[in-house]
């Protein structure tokens, strides 16, 4: 791989500089200040300005602070090479109603620039493929680093410098139609929203919610991007629902979430400043699927089936995952996940079928009603949602252990995991009458 290409992915998986953050240690108001003056007098010095003001303005100082916290944040994700890219819309339009203003941020990054504390990426395409361009793109340069270090601003402490302000969502329960695809070929919820008519269920639902989305927001996650959740239902245009198809939670803001990172990056996450456990449930819908049939998935690997060797297994896994993402079990892999795996075209589909089905004869019965007058991954979705959201308000209500769910995994507290996976096999069983295999996933030893 190039230099160029590793650039290009790198000013691709920029992230997000919000503009909301401010300085909580006294090193960083100083050094705010001490950036902001130096804002200020070159804006003079160029004539941007025509009259020195006896104080640099709190607008200016709120946008050093701000920016500044974005520009250092990478460096504080105890990634050993972080991406130090950050990306910003320079259209005025983007900076309505916002804290920071398009003039002073403007005059901020043009600042930044002349005093070579900042580089500067016009909002481009990154790839002859992309269909769209970016925003612009924006990174520290090692002096600003230099003079953050100098003046006792470790950028791997930024947190400890800095406190990231956001906003729960109001919105914390969302309805969207069926889906044109099948659901596991797709990273975002598909599906268009549609409105719907508020009343006690969907109160409740709202309250979970919103319950969770307080309650963490009292605790300080390091390491990955959550503010608060929102319930996401689907399926809204068929006859049958009745609150009983989807209902995961997904992170806000979901592009930039802890969810959407790799697992070994979530063991690197902290809360509270405590290392973390993710508490996985194995074969999640094969489990569920299995309970609504009366059945209770056999101790060892749910995917080492009769006849086929370990070289097999991740073949055997997309398999599960495609036939539960699908109306029907499978006949041929489909295309987009031949696109992402084409390893799997060394697997016949009809050898994995017949092995599949002499281990789990139900699931000849795949694309039947389940049960609650539900169907197919939405269904399964949904008693997995249940299960997880249940298991997260008891957590919170019975023992104050903050959890982050990743849809059939839970992250907790380290010390708190023992506790978390015990409330969690008693939910699962009180739930759907079976005990699921769980595994404890801790971070690596040092």
């Amino acid at each position: 791989m190039t230099s160029v290409s590793i650039e290009q992915e790198e000013l691709q998986a920029a992230k997000h500089a919000r503009l909301r953050a401010h300085p909580i240690s006294e090193e960083a108001e100083l050094l705010v200040s001490s950036l902001a003056n130096m804002v200020d007098e070159h804006a003079l010095a160029t004539g941007a300005r025509t009259n020195k003001r006896q104080n640099t303005t709190e607008k200016l100082r709120y946008a050093v602070g701000a920016f500044l916290a974005d520009l250092l944040r990478p460096y504080g994700q105890e990634e050993p090479e972080p991406n130090p890219w950050v990306y910003r819309s320079m259209h005025a339009k983007s900076f309505t109603g916002a804290k920071v203003s398009f003039r002073t941020f403007s005059q901020l990054v043009d600042g930044f620039r002349r005093l070579a504390l900042l580089e500067h990426i016009d909002g481009h395409e990154v790839t002859d493929r992309d269909k769209g361009r970016y925003a612009a793109r924006f990174r520290a340069t090692p002096a600003l680093l230099a003079f953050s270090k100098e003046r006792s601003v470790n950028p791997a402490r930024v947190h400890d410098h800095f406190e990231f302000e956001y906003d729960l969502p109001k919105v914390v329960l969302e309805l969207r139609a069926a889906k044109e695809v099948s659901y596991w070929s797709t990273s975002r919820p598909p599906g268009k929203p549609i409105p719907f008519e508020r009343d006690g269920i969907t109160s409740a639902l709202e309250d979970n919610v919103r319950e969770l989305n307080e309650f963490f927001a009292q605790h300080e996650l390091r390491g990955g991007e959550h503010h608060g959740y929102v319930r996401l239902f689907h399926n809204g245009d068929d006859p049958r629902f009745f609150w009983n198809m989807g209902g995961r939670l997904y992170s806000q803001h979901f592009s930039d979430s802890y969810q959407v990172i790799n697992a070994g990056k979530r063991l690197r996450m902290t809360i509270d400043r405590d290392p973390v456990a993710e508490i996985d449930i194995r074969a999640s819908y094969l489990t569920i699927f299995l309970s609504l049939r009366g059945i209770q998935l056999p101790e060892g690997d749910p995917y080492e089936l009769p006849g086929l060797g370990p070289e097999h297994r991740s073949a055997v896994k997309a398999w599960m995952v495609a036939t539960f993402g699908n109306a029907k079990r499978i006949v041929r892999w489909p295309p987009r996940m031949l696109g992402k795996s084409p390893e799997l075209k060394q697997h016949r589909v009809s050898t994995i079928t017949k092995a599949a089905l002499a281990k789990y004869p139900a699931l000849e019965t795949w694309g039947q009603p389940l049960s609650h007058n539900t169907n197919g991954w939405a269904g399964l979705m949904w008693f997995e949602s249940n299960v997880m959201i249940s298991t997260m308000l008891k957590l919170k209500r019975e023992h104050q252990i903050p959890s982050l769910s990743v849809h059939d995994s839970l992250i907790v507290p380290a010390q708190g995991a023992d506790t978390a996976s015990l409330v969690l096999r008693e939910t699962f069983r009180s739930q759907l009458g079976v005990t699921p295999l769980l595994k404890i996933n801790h971070p690596p030893l040092p």
